[in-house]
């Protein structure tokens, strides 16, 4: 239950308090239960195999099920990452960088190019034709479950590619050499490292890249999926390469506008993944740290026209009729007041 608090300030962004240790020791936390997974996985398959043949069935599922368990690992590492693709995962520029990069790596996706993904997803959030996530989710939502989480690691990727034509540009030059290097740590660790510790890829990383895409796709469909589209006057989009760049709407007109859920979840799952339950307070206000989510939304809920519902299961029910862009008769026939 959220209790209102009326004596809540929205801090500004140089007034909030980065929960730093909080967020290093999360990220520390998750690698370890990672790897303890890789392990576990490895373990069972070989103690599996030498055992009689119809407990050798249980190998594979046992194996699924552990990468499940490393795609919400994972997930909550990239969620970690995406803070520090707005700068609040640490003050200090430098560890925002490094962490960012290395956790969006493991989560195997380019931290850079995420970035300027990211935000022009902010700038035009929910506006056909002008936010990049349209080609992730504007498909049935069967698709957009299964294919969706492909088709936006593609698009990251082919930016990646899109710095490669761009070395000329020091700016462009250093965050291609930024996202391959921390890509090549990360795939290095995977593919070379695990094998050398005796662990199989075929126990654990492989199964995992696999389950990524629909695991990853059970929170990440409850972002935008079903919501109207949001109408501005933009023609052209422009790309957003850092948050110093990021268009905002007026204020007002942007308080108005609603772009994403509120999903209501577990204490636990929301330190997991780090608040991103609160969607569209994250939209209204993305320069604070995911910490203050939880309170801006007790504070302004009397103010925005938020739409909640109760958990993830909920909202996956509520939504896998309607189109990407719904109608506001539709929507509000699902929500939780």
């Amino acid at each position: 239950m959220i209790t209102p608090d009326a004596s809540f300030e929205i801090p500004s962004p140089k007034a909030q308090v980065l929960p730093q240790v909080e967020n290093l020791c999360k990220a520390v936390l998750l690698l370890a239960m990672l790897f303890a997974s890789f392990y576990a996985a490895e373990y069972l398959a070989s103690a599996l195999d030498n055992g009689r043949a119809i407990v050798a069935l249980l190998k594979w599922p046992l194996i699924v099920v552990l990468a499940v368990f490393n795609v919400v690992l994972l997930t909550g590492m990239g969620i970690l990452a995406h803070d520090a693709v707005h700068r609040v995962l640490f003050r200090s520029p430098f560890w925002n960088e490094f962490c960012g990069g290395l956790l969006s790596a493991f989560a195997l996706i380019p931290f850079n190019a995420n970035r300027q993904f990211h935000l022009t997803h902010h700038s035009y959030a929910h506006q056909p034709g002008l936010d990049p996530e349209n080609a992730m989710h504007h498909h049935s939502f069967l698709y957009a479950a299964t294919v969706g989480s492909v088709l936006a690691l593609n698009a990251q990727y082919l930016l990646l590619l899109e710095n490669l034509r761009r070395l000329h540009d020091r700016r462009h030059a250093i965050r291609m050499l930024k996202d391959v290097v921390c890509l090549g740590v990360v795939f290095s660790i995977y593919f070379g490292l695990l094998p050398v510790l005796g662990l199989s890829v075929w126990h654990t990383i492989v199964p995992t890249i696999l389950l990524f895409p629909p695991v990853f796709a059970f929170r990440a469909l409850s972002d935008h999926y079903g919501i109207p589209p949001v109408g501005r006057d933009s023609k052209e989009r422009q790309d957003v390469f850092d948050v110093a760049q990021e268009g905002q709407a007026e204020p007002e007109r942007r308080q108005r506008e609603v772009s994403g859920w509120i999903v209501l979840t577990s204490p636990t799952l929301e330190w997991l993944w780090s608040h991103v339950n609160y969607h569209e307070v994250h939209h209204q206000y993305p320069y604070l740290s995911h910490r203050y989510l939880p309170q801006v939304f007790a504070a302004t809920r009397g103010q925005y026209p938020y739409l909640v519902v109760r958990g993830y299961w909920r909202s996956l029910f509520n939504i896998r009729k309607l189109d990407y862009y719904s109608t506001a008769e539709d929507v509000r026939r699902r929500i939780d007041v």
